[in-house]
């Protein structure tokens, strides 16, 4: 976290806004880092959590994903990394170093104590360089629909890092498909513009739930 720009300067941060570049597409997304209350403004709806609920205006349908309440930190979270990681209820085991794609990482499991989030069996593997100490690839398993533990991990590569209010944050995130324990096929490319980092809040409103929202609950 130090090689990233230190956690005490992440945790003097109260705001985050970013524009999330989906093919034609952008989203505004803004989160309030103290409790994670939420904004995602796409072109025709708008998703956020209010501390409590995830709504959607107008509604799902016009949403048309999934799952909003999976969306709503999803991306944050790949981007806000390795910060994020920081959160209580996680435990660390350190693993043997391993070789990606003809070079050597350094390696940290990730996993969460029981209850701990809306997906307590997502596991997770850092890599990062051991001379630089920057993350450049995260290995995940998606559990929030099963709400079992998976074996099968998708991989992403942070390949480009710009400085903000002395913060390192990834300004590119590649996706991939892993075959055991190779990279397989690139499935996606993303990019984030517009980073705005604050030591001042956002105004609480912009959390609310507007009266003609719909609630979108977390998969039982």
């Amino acid at each position: 976290m130090e090689a990233h720009g230190g956690i005490e300067n992440w945790k003097n941060l109260k705001a985050m806004n970013y524009t999330f570049n989906r093919g034609d597409k952008n989203e505004i997304h803004k989160i309030a880092l103290e409790d994670r209350r939420t904004r995602i403004e796409g072109d025709q709806w708008v998703i956020g959590f209010d501390g409590d609920e995830v709504w959607v205006s107008p509604d799902k349908e016009t949403y048309g994903g999934n799952s909003a309440r999976f969306y709503h930190n999803l991306l944050f979270y790949f981007y806000a990394m390795p910060f994020v990681l920081s959160d209580p209820g996680i435990n660390y085991e350190v693993l043997e170093p391993k070789e990606i794609m003809g070079k050597t990482y350094e390696r940290i499991s990730i996993k969460y104590n029981s209850g701990v989030g809306d997906a307590p069996e997502d596991e997770y593997i850092l890599c990062y360089d051991p001379e630089s100490k920057r993350m450049e690839w995260l290995f995940y398993t998606v559990t929030y629909f099963s709400q079992e533990p998976g074996s099968n991990y998708n991989a992403l590569n942070y390949t480009t890092w710009k400085e903000t209010e002395g913060i390192l944050l990834p300004e590119t995130m590649t996706g991939y498909k892993t075959s055991g324990d190779t990279i397989a096929e690139k499935r996606y490319s993303n990019t984030f513009t517009d980073v705005v980092l604050s030591k001042e809040a956002f105004d609480s409103s912009i959390f609310e739930m507007p009266e003609e929202a719909e609630i979108d609950s977390l998969i039982q």
